[in-house]
């Protein structure tokens, strides 16, 4: 028999999603909060979907946590996700108990649940994922998820050893993840598709975990992302299981093998960053019994949200919104080199700076490789924030021309000190919590684009 106490939280907990529906609010956190206040135990006595896919890793969480739940939507599945709001875990409580009876009984098939790294010992004790996916680990902010290792150890503490692990064989890292779980799926990029022309100055792991000699790369794509191997032992990347083989940018579709399968899907977006996510999906998906048929018939109507991404026109100008993960130095590093890469000679960058950072060290600055935006095609960098004079030095020691660079303390300003004569291409990069700043951002420069069009 549940404890009256678990009754008293689900009650309570039922209660304000019920306000906060009524007040016209995404009920993301608030109320499994105080239903674990109530109940410590109020993961536990939930009776979960019966398969639960996690989603954790530095990079892409979201992305593919929105993905799985779109494409599982779209093949009817009934699905309990927390894609709105937190990945802690009383996001994760208010996604299951939104989704439960007042028993606690699942509604629904799937639970979709993006988990923060950190909260890993708090939520796999009690709910128990079949699959866990894992895109990547690397260096985060300095005050949170910084050490790769010690993000690595609580995952690794947490984890059933009965859960079937999705893992990134390009990232050694995280293929090293759960090394007690038998049940393994890697996935990866083929060698022919796109890595960068030199190594990154910054890398994650350099030396081999089983006898400390240095690594050695067959090809390094971004970070310490690629194939490498220990120069003195047998370790390596695994071999993936299923690999992006390759990229059909001119008729917008990308090739992928498994199992000595080839098959095509739509392509959604060609960030590599987002070819991982893709590649990674698919492997879960396919991994839990869904058809070839079934995925690429949903890839083909399925987008990245548009908090993520987002395209548009305003008379001559060219409008991308491109989600940039704060004080994440390789995150900020891949939206930096593929905008360098784009097509086009007169682009503008916009900084949305996060005003949490003014708490925050700038030391995540000189991690992030600024020399991406050293390039002939881009013509404006607007910095703005709090931290924007940091970013200013930043780019000087990147060897950027300052003569480009503009900068504001006001977030919401870059589209005010942007000169549209000089750019066509306007790229505005923002964080996770300045989404209605870069709104605002975007808003003023569809009126410039218009306004510029009718004279």
């Amino acid at each position: 028999m549940k404890k009256v106490r678990f009754f008293f939280a689900m009650l309570s907990a039922r209660f304000l999603l019920y306000v906060l529906k009524l007040l016209g609010r995404n009920a993301t956190f608030l109320p499994g909060k105080i239903a674990l206040k109530i109940d410590k135990d109020f993961l536990g006595e939930l009776t979960p979907p019966k398969t639960v896919i996690a989603v954790t890793g530095t990079n892409g969480k979201t992305t593919v946590s929105n993905l799985l739940n779109s494409i599982l939507l779209k093949n009817n599945y009934t699905v309990t996700n927390n894609s709105l709001g937190s990945n802690v875990q009383a996001g994760v409580a208010t996604a299951l108990l939104a989704d439960s009876t007042f028993t606690g009984k699942a509604k629904k098939e799937i639970a979709v649940l993006e988990v923060d790294e950190r909260s890993s010992l708090r939520i796999y004790p009690y709910i128990k994922p079949d699959y866990l996916i894992c895109n990547n680990i690397m260096r985060d902010s300095l005050a949170r998820n910084a050490h790769t290792e010690f993000i690595s150890y609580i995952i690794n503490k947490s984890v059933p050893s009965t859960t079937k692990v999705i893992l990134n064989a390009d990232d050694l890292v995280c293929a090293s993840l759960a090394p007690d779980n038998c049940e393994r799926v890697y996935f990866g990029l083929g060698i022919d598709t796109q890595h960068e022309e030199a190594p990154s100055y910054l890398q994650d792991i350099v030396y081999c975990p089983d006898c400390g000699a240095s690594l050695t790369p067959e090809y390094i794509r971004y970070s310490h992302i690629g194939r490498l191997h220990c120069s003195n032992c047998s370790f390596s990347s695994p071999e993936p299981d299923f690999v992006i083989t390759q990229i059909d940018r001119e008729n917008n579709a990308f090739t992928l093998q498994h199992h000595g399968k080839s098959e095509q899907y739509n392509l959604i977006n060609d960030n590599i960053v987002n070819l991982y996510n893709f590649c990674g999906v698919i492997a879960l998906l396919t991994t839990i019994g869904l058809s070839y048929e079934q995925i690429s018939s949903a890839f083909e109507s399925t987008k990245i949200v548009k908090t993520r991404y987002d395209k548009l026109s305003a008379g001559k100008l060219t409008i991308t919104m491109q989600l940039s993960k704060g004080q994440n130095p390789t995150a900020c590093a891949r939206c930096f080199s593929y905008v360098a890469k784009l097509p086009g000679k007169n682009k503008a960058i916009i900084f949305v700076g996060d005003d949490f950072e003014a708490s925050e060290s700038p030391c995540w600055f000189f991690d992030s490789n600024y020399s991406y935006l050293n390039d002939a095609s881009i013509n404006q960098i607007i910095f703005t924030g709090p931290r924007s004079k940091d970013q200013y030095l930043r780019a000087q020691i990147a060897g950027i021309d300052t003569d480009k660079i503009r900068i504001s303390c006001d977030s919401k300003s870059g589209a005010d000190i942007l000169d549209i004569e000089k750019s066509m291409d306007i790229y505005v990069l923002y964080g996770p919590y300045m989404v209605k700043e870069a709104n605002i951002v975007k808003q003023k420069l569809i009126q410039l684009g218009n306004e510029e069009s009718v004279s």
